[in-house]
């Protein structure tokens, strides 16, 4: 990582500087990388055909055996994208210490940062269901609700007023918006789990509040470095898919030259406190 400039201690992300150390980090061995990607995309493929069982000519099969398959293809599915992670984080960290990450470092399985980054991805989850499940509760339902009444009433006693439903859909709307928003928020400050599971043995609560602490003080810095790191995926998927192979492992450099710009960042900062404590 390029090193702040004398007597200027780094305040914030240099986005420069995350692209071009993922970049070198890549290219300290670019073949191990895209062959790597292409194993994952191979196996995600193959989980993929397997889950497809359950579907036959637009109905869903009763064989226990497919829906045996079907649950390996699943399970398959998830243990590959997170050995993934895992495989392409640690080769990057390998890699931005200056050393060449090998292939057979990357697929190496490593199941306690695997397990640790499923955990905190499951309760990132189960908080956006848990949110989304409030909404259908306080405003689904009653809606619900309402249109039910009014046909069973056919016509005849009182009528819900329209206000009652333009209050409810201005709610829903709002609601949705919120999450939206929230579900934004949340995926650019947890950009982290996978560095964080992998070098920091935290819980998921932990795992969480940790990737909070890194990325809120530079939120803005990050939406924009995911934006980038989204646009060379598309561009890499655009290229006849063949570019995604090079595309995702770089973003996920980059990604952890990000990650280790912030660990040197927040130990900067904290240095004057300290001083301060105990002088002399």
């Amino acid at each position: 990582m390029t090193a702040p400039s004398p007597g200027r201690a780094a305040t914030r992300l240099n986005i420069g500087d995350a692209l071009h150390d993922g970049w070198q980090a890549f290219c300290r061995n670019p073949g191990s990388f895209v062959l790597f990607a292409m194993l994952l995309w191979g196996l995600q493929t193959g989980f993929q055909l397997l889950q497809s069982r359950l579907g036959v000519n637009g109905g869903v099969s009763t064989s226990p055996l497919d829906w045996l398959l079907a649950l390996v293809g699943l399970v398959g599915a998830f243990a590959s994208y997170y050995w993934g992670r895992i495989g392409i984080v640690r080769a990057a960290l390998k890699s931005l210490d200056g050393h060449r990450p090998r292939f057979i470092e990357m697929v190496r399985w490593d199941g306690e940062p695997i397990g640790r980054l499923f955990r905190a991805s499951l309760l990132l989850g189960a908080l956006l269901v848990a949110a989304a499940l409030a909404i259908v509760a306080a405003v689904v339902v009653p809606l619900v609700f309402l249109v039910a009444t009014d046909q069973a009433r056919g016509g005849s006693g009182i009528a819900v007023p329209d206000l009652a439903y333009i209050a409810l859909l201005i709610l829903l709307v709002l609601l949705v918006g919120l999450l939206l928003v929230a579900a934004i928020y949340l995926n650019i400050n947890q950009q982290f789990q996978s560095q964080i599971s992998l070098t920091e043995q935290l819980g998921p609560w932990a795992t969480l509040r940790r990737g909070r602490a890194l990325a809120d003080p530079q939120w803005p810095l990050l939406l924009l470095l995911v934006i980038i790191e989204g646009l060379l995926c598309i561009l890499g998927a655009l290229a006849c898919f063949v570019g995604f192979f090079v595309a995702w492992p770089v973003a996920l450099c980059i990604t952890t030259a990000a990650y280790r710009q912030l660990l040197v960042l927040e130990t900067t900062q904290r240095r004057p406190s300290v001083r301060a404590s105990f002088p002399g």
